[in-house]
């Protein structure tokens, strides 16, 4: 089988799983499944949905899975109102701050994207906790480029402010199509003392209403809330903020 073939084979596969409702597969130079994204209905929990994903597809394309390059985000409600629920972050490990955490507020303040010579460069203006941050990415601009760019320009600048306490990295993006629209998912890391002896995988996702990379900063904000904040934390003592992550 071809490698479109296997990518088709794979992503019909997927369509055909419960809880499924958009999936995307990036092939590799052979054909074989290189990057899985998936955006999934509630119910289900990421990491053990993620298992049942690699034994689907190695018993369909008998071909070894490596459940890492598997990415989930979920829909945050089962209910689809118009428009369609915005989905939430998945965060399958990072630890619940305490109650005493006092949130911190990040806004989008601008996506600005300029292409030349075959490569784009995004730009993200956010704002937290009323404090300007900036970072800027560059790709080149074929397949999922765009959304690539947004979503490392959007880490570059979250990596600015949580210097010295953490890092979020960058995995993958990718677009699929999903409850008659387009989403953009992104599949990250994060790490740091307060989040625990591993890294933490993060998911999200974003609708591309307003195109790719602002979709993908989006979905990149909703994915690293949770981590951000803790990371972020300072009330409190230090026995009460680094909670280390349980052994899986």
């Amino acid at each position: 089988m071809d490698s479109n073939g296997l990518k088709t084979a794979a992503e019909t596969a997927l369509r055909e799983m419960p809880h499924v409702v958009g999936a995307f597969v990036q092939p590799d130079a052979f054909g074989h499944p290189r990057e899985i994204h998936l955006l999934i209905g509630p119910g289900p929990k990421p990491r053990e949905f993620a298992h049942e994903v690699k034994t689907l597809l190695e018993t369909r394309l008998r071909l070894p899975i490596d459940q890492r390059i598997i990415s989930i985000a979920q829909l945050a409600n089962d209910a689809a109102p118009e428009p369609p629920p915005e989905p939430a972050a998945v965060d399958a490990r990072a630890p619940e701050p305490p109650a005493s955490y006092a949130p911190s507020r990040i806004r989008l303040e601008n996506v600005e994207t300029r292409v030349r010579g075959g490569r784009v460069t995004v730009t993200v203006s956010l704002q937290l906790d009323g404090v300007p941050l900036r970072g800027e990415a560059r790709e080149f601009e074929a397949e999922e480029g765009r959304a690539r760019a947004g979503a490392r320009a959007a880490l570059a600048a979250l990596n600015d402010r949580v210097e010295g306490r953490g890092r979020f990295g960058f995995e993958f993006a990718a677009a699929v199509a999903a409850l008659d629209q387009r989403y953009v998912l992104v599949s990250l890391v994060a790490s740091g003392i307060a989040l625990g002896r591993r890294p933490v995988a993060l998911a999200g996702a974003h609708p591309a209403d307003e195109g790719e990379e602002t979709a993908a900063v989006l979905a990149v904000l909703k994915a690293t809330n949770r981590s951000l904040e803790i990371l972020l934390a300072e009330d409190g003592p230090p026995s009460r903020r680094r909670r280390p992550l349980p052994d899986v």
